[in-house]
């Protein structure tokens, strides 16, 4: 049990570091762009609802959602960028990383779910003074934009995402500004790892194979760089990930302290409506480790990469991961 408890623990905590250092990376290093000429394939079994409240229908089975599930939206903030859809300003940054962390209350097992936050959905635009004004078609991560940067615009985005996964519940919440990783990882003492290849042009400490201690402030410039003499931002944030699910473990308290930590130094930075005590009562769960991500296809849009969602590939996942067959 106590194998369990110590993964579940680390797991939130890589969760919510996660989301600060997939913002980042959003902002910085971007998707490749594609262009694509497939048209989306044809649905052949539109459910009929996936509120969780009734049956539906899929491929000739009869489905009910499960009622043991808790859903919680992990977001990976950044405040710094402005955002524009069309003649409208949104000024509350963007939520750049979207995890969905799904609980079978029953099971006591867990699934986890990205959503690109380039996914074209409805984006609802709201004015300066808070009216609404439309709702356009956008990247979802600018949803956040058009919200208070705080809790109304984590409640705009947990809708936009629910919308997006055909109306699916979403419990809780949890934001996490990107410029929280200085601090957050000041608090932990830093972490160690080796540089596996030379990144001297982003500071001379890079030097390759050297073991270093990252305090905040190389982290950021570790996970953050967009140098252009640097390839693999993405493999460096990547690796910072490794060092500090390798530092988590190696706690004697299985990562309990450094939870508690990382809820303290992180409350100016979080903005959620999960208590600490639950994210703890989570530890009880079978952490799986693989994340799954929404399918679709990134496509060359006007200004930005745009990823269109597989209709047809992410029905027959909802089914999967949220609804039970009922039996004829």
């Amino acid at each position: 049990m106590k194998k369990t408890k110590d993964k579940a623990k680390i797991v939130i905590i890589i969760l919510a570091v996660i989301a600060v250092i997939a913002a980042a990376g959003a902002v910085y290093a971007g998707m490749q762009n594609k262009k694509a000429d497939k048209e989306k394939e044809e649905v052949s079994a539109e459910p009929e609802s996936m509120d969780g409240s009734s049956y539906i229908t899929y491929n000739g089975k009869k489905y009910k959602y499960n009622s043991d599930l808790r859903t919680m939206l992990f977001m990976g903030v950044d405040k710094n960028e402005v955002v524009t859809v069309k003649e409208n300003t949104g000024r509350s940054g963007q939520s750049d990383c979207l995890i969905l962390l799904v609980l079978d209350t029953d099971k006591k097992a867990t699934t986890l779910l990205e959503i690109s936050r380039d996914s074209m959905a409805d984006v609802k635009i709201y004015g300066i003074d808070g009216d609404y004004m439309a709702t356009e078609t956008a990247q979802i991560a600018t949803q956040y934009a058009y919200g208070d940067g705080e809790k109304r615009s984590c409640q705009l985005t947990r809708e936009a995402v629910s919308n997006l996964l055909y109306d699916i519940p979403i419990h809780d919440y949890l934001s996490l500004n990107m410029s929280g990783i200085v601090p957050i990882v000041d608090q932990i003492g830093g972490v160690t790892m080796t540089v596996p290849e030379d990144y001297t042009a982003i500071d001379p400490a890079f030097v390759q194979g050297s073991t270093i201690t990252l305090n905040g402030e190389l982290t950021e410039k570790y996970i953050r760089s967009r140098d252009t003499s640097v390839l693999g931002s993405m493999e460096r944030q990547t690796q910072f990930v490794q060092a500090l699910l390798e530092k988590v473990k190696s706690t004697e308290d299985g990562g309990n302290s450094m939870l508690r930590q990382f809820w303290q130094v992180g409350q100016p930075y979080i903005t959620t409506d999960l208590s600490l005590d639950m994210l703890e009562k989570i530890a009880s769960y079978d952490m799986n480790p693989e994340i799954l991500k929404v399918p679709g296809e990134v496509r060359a849009g006007e200004e930005h990469d745009e990823f269109y969602v597989d209709d047809a590939s992410l029905q027959e996942m909802i089914i999967n991961i949220f609804y039970k067959e009922v039996e004829s």
